[in-house]
C-alpha cells in the first residue's frame, strides 16, 4: 500500500516536473515574442502595410574638356501612383480617364499602365517633368483617387540643346526588351536609360543608385505618415576630350552646310583624343523628355539616329590619292619629278576617262605635263590613273589596309560601321576578277572603296604624326566616387605606317599646296597665320548630287599640328562649295581665330578652243 502510495506521488511529481518545463517553455516563447522578436515583427508588419516611393538619383554629369557641364539635371515633378493592397480595380478606369483628360494622353495606355502597377505590386511614374501649372492641378487628384501622389525628383537636361547630339545620345523609357534584360539589375519597370551614344555606352557609370520613401499606407493605397528616408546615390561624372567650341562650329556649319547632311571628325594628332564628333542631321535630346506626348511621339518618328560620323560610308574620292602616292612614292614606282601629260581624259584600251576638270561647266580643259606635286596640287585624275597601273592593284590594297581602311577604329560607340576594301585580293575572296579599269578607278578614290569619315580623320592624323593610327576616343577621365579611384583614358596605338621622311614630306607639301597653291582645291581652308594642310575629295554618287569631302590638318607654323579633322557634306558638290567651308569654320574655332572671305574656288586651266573628239564612255572623276 505505502509502495503503491509513492509510486502515485513519484508519476504526480513527474507530471508537475513536465507540466513547469513547458510552462517555462511557453513562458521564454512569449519573452521571445514580446521583446526579442518584437522588432523583426514590427518591421514586418511596416512592411506589409508600407510601399516605397522610388526617387529617381541624380544622373552622373558629362562635361568637356574644360569641366563645362554638357548633360545634367534639374528638379522636376513626377506623377506616381501607389496600387492599393486589396487589388482594387475599380477606379482605375475612371482614373484614367481623368489623367488622361489632364495630361493629354491617351486613357488606355494610361490604363494599361496602372493594371501592370497592380499585377507588378509596384509604385509607378505615370507622367514626368510636370510644369508647376499641372502640379497643382493634379495634386487635387490626390484626394478623390487613392494612389496618386507628386514627388521631386532629379531630371536630365541638356543645356545646350542639339550639341554634340550623336555623341552625348538622349534618354528615353524601357521597352519591354530592355525590361527583361534590366529588371534584375536593380531597373523599374518605368526606369529611363541611355539610348544612344555616352548616355547608352556609360549607362550603368551614369544611372547611380536610387533612392526613395518608404511611405505607411493604408489597404486603399493613401499615404498615412513617412516611415523612412533612402538616400540616393548619384552617378559617376565623365569628362570629356570634346572641346566645346570646335564642336559647336562643327555643328553649326554642318546645319548649314549646302545640304544639311554630313559629319565631321576633329581630332589631336598625337594622342586621338576627339575634339570635335558631329553627324547632321542632328536632334535636341530634350525633346525625348517633353511633357507633351504628341511632340515626343514626333520626335522619336523623325529622330535621325544614323551616326554619319561612324556609321556613313562614301567613297572617299581624290583624298585617296594621299595613300596611293605613299605607295608609289615610298615602292619608287612612282618619282616625284616625273610628269605625265593630261589632256584632259585618259585611254584604257578604248574606254576614256575623265580628268575632273574636263567636265567644267565652262568647256573642256586640261592639266597639261604635272608632276607628283602638282598633280597632288590640282588634284589630277591623269596623273593618278598612270601611276596607280604602275603601281598596281595589289600595292594599293596593301597601303590601304595599311593606313587603316576597311577596318573598325574600334570607338566606344555603337553602330560603328568598317567600310569596304577594294583591291585585287578582295575581289579574290568574293570569286571574282580584277582588271586594269579596276585599277584606274581605285587610282582616284573610287569604285567600291568605301570609308568613313572617322577613318579618314585617323588617316590625316597618321599623316600629321608621322604614321601613327591613333585609336579615336572621347573619355578623359570617369569620376566614380564613394572612394573608387578615378579611370583616366590613355591614349591607344592601332597601328604604324612606316614610310621614308622624304615620302612624308612629298605628301605633306603636296597637301599644302592644295590649300594655298593658286590650283589648289582648298583655298577656303587657307588662314595666313596657320599652317593648314588637306585634300579635298569629290565622290561620285549615282543617286544624287556629288557628296563633297575634305581631310586635313592645322597648326601654329613651326610647331606639332593641334588639330586634324576629316569632313563629308552629303550631296555637297564641289568640294570648295561643301566641306571646305565646314572646315573653314572648325579651323577658326580651334584656334580662335576671326572667320576670313578667301577664293571660294582654284585657279582652272584655261578651255581649250576646240574639244577633242573622244569616245563617249565616260568612267570615274574625282578631285
Amino acid at each position: 500500500m505505502i509502495q503503491g502510495h509513492q509510486a502515485l506521488k513519484d508519476r504526480l511529481q513527474g507530471i508537475w516536473v513536465i507540466a513547469s518545463l513547458i510552462g517555462a517553455a511557453l513562458a521564454l516563447r512569449l519573452v521571445q515574442l514580446q521583446i526579442v522578436d518584437n522588432v523583426e515583427y514590427r518591421m514586418a508588419a511596416e512592411r506589409n502595410s508600407s510601399q516605397i516611393i522610388y526617387q529617381t538619383a541624380p544622373r552622373g554629369r558629362i562635361y568637356d574638356r574644360d569641366g563645362d557641364a554638357i548633360a545634367t539635371n534639374e528638379p522636376a515633378f513626377s506623377l506616381i501612383y501607389l496600387p492599393s493592397k486589396t487589388k482594387e480595380k475599380a477606379n482605375l478606369k475612371p482614373l484614367a480617364q481623368e489623367l488622361g483628360r489632364q495630361l493629354k494622353k491617351d486613357p488606355d495606355e494610361i490604363l494599361a499602365r496602372l493594371e501592370q502597377a497592380v499585377q507588378e505590386d509596384t509604385a509607378i511614374r505615370l507622367a514626368e517633368n510636370l510644369p508647376p501649372q499641372t502640379m497643382f492641378r493634379l495634386s487635387e487628384l490626390k484626394t478623390i483617387y487613392p494612389g496618386v501622389d507628386l514627388i521631386v525628383e532629379a531630371r536630365r537636361y541638356y543645356p545646350y540643346g542639339r550639341f554634340a547630339s550623336h555623341l552625348i545620345g538622349y534618354m528615353s523609357r524601357m521597352d519591354p526588351r530592355s525590361w527583361k534584360r534590366l529588371k534584375n539589375d536593380g531597373y523599374r519597370v518605368d526606369s529611363r536609360i541611355g539610348r544612344l551614344g555616352i548616355e547608352s555606352v556609360f549607362e550603368r557609370e551614369l544611372r547611380g543608385r536610387d533612392g526613395g520613401i518608404r511611405m505607411q499606407v493604408d489597404a486603399q493605397g493613401r499615404l498615412k505618415k513617412e516611415l523612412e528616408r533612402i538616400p540616393w546615390i548619384a552617378g559617376s561624372n565623365i569628362h570629356l576630350t570634346i572641346d566645346r567650341d570646335i564642336q559647336k562650329a562643327a555643328d553649326d556649319a554642318l546645319r548649314t552646310s549646302k545640304s544639311g547632311r554630313g559629319a565631321a571628325v576633329v581630332l589631336d594628332p598625337g594622342s586621338g583624343a576627339i575634339l570635335a564628333l558631329s553627324s547632321a542631321p542632328d536632334f535636341d535630346p530634350n525633346a525625348l523628355l517633353s511633357t507633351d506626348p504628341e511632340a515626343v511621339k514626333k520626335t522619336v518618328a523623325d529622330l535621325p539616329e544614323f551616326n554619319n560620323a561612324i556609321s556613313g560610308t562614301f567613297s572617299p574620292g581624290s583624298m585617296f590619292k594621299t595613300i596611293v602616292g605613299a605607295a608609289g612614292l615610298q615602292t619608287g614606282r612612282v618619282d616625284p619629278k616625273q610628269t605625265v601629260y593630261c589632256p584632259g581624259y585618259f585611254y584604257l584600251g578604248r574606254k576614256m576617262f575623265h580628268c575632273w576638270v574636263y567636265h567644267a561647266k565652262t568647256g573642256p580643259r586640261r592639266h597639261g605635263a604635272v608632276d607628283f606635286l602638282e598633280a597632288l596640287e590640282h588634284s589630277c585624275d591623269v596623273y593618278f590613273y598612270t601611276m596607280g597601273l604602275k603601281i598596281g592593284g595589289p600595292t594599293i590594297e596593301k597601303y590601304e589596309r595599311m593606313f587603316g581602311l576597311g577596318q573598325k577604329t574600334e570607338i566606344a560607340l555603337r553602330g560603328e560601321k568598317s567600310g569596304h576594301v577594294f583591291g585585287p585580293q578582295t575581289r579574290a575572296k568574293a570569286g571574282r576578277g580584277w582588271y586594269d579599269g579596276d585599277t584606274v578607278n581605285l587610282s582616284i578614290g573610287q569604285g567600291e572603296l568605301l570609308v568613313t569619315p572617322i577613318q579618314m580623320a585617323v588617316v590625316a592624323a597618321a599623316i600629321a604624326n608621322g604614321g601613327t593610327l591613333w585609336r579615336p576616343h572621347y573619355t578623359d577621365r570617369i569620376e566614380y566616387g564613394q572612394g573608387r579611384p578615378d579611370y583616366q583614358q590613355q591614349p591607344e596605338k592601332l597601328g604604324q605606317v612606316e614610310l621614308k621622311p622624304e615620302v612624308w614630306d612629298l605628301i605633306r607639301q603636296g597637301m599644302k599646296l592644295v590649300v594655298t597653291g593658286d590650283g589648289g582645291t582648298a583655298h577656303g581652308a587657307n588662314f595666313p597665320q596657320l599652317d593648314v594642310r588637306g585634300k579635298t575629295g569629290t565622290a561620285q554618287n549615282s543617286s544624287g548630287a556629288d557628296h563633297s569631302w575634305f581631310m586635313g590638318y592645322a597648326g601654329w607654323p613651326g610647331k606639332p599640328p593641334q588639330i586634324a579633322f576629316a569632313v563629308i557634306v552629303e550631296n555637297g558638290g564641289e568640294s570648295w562649295e561643301g566641306g571646305v567651308p565646314v572646315a573653314h569654320k572648325i579651323i577658326a574655332a580651334a584656334f580662335h581665330l576671326e572667320e576670313s572671305k578667301p577664293k571660294p574656288k582654284p585657279r582652272l586651266p584655261k578651255p581649250l578652243a576646240e574639244a577633242p573628239k573622244l569616245l563617249p564612255l565616260p568612267a570615274g572623276r574625282a578631285r
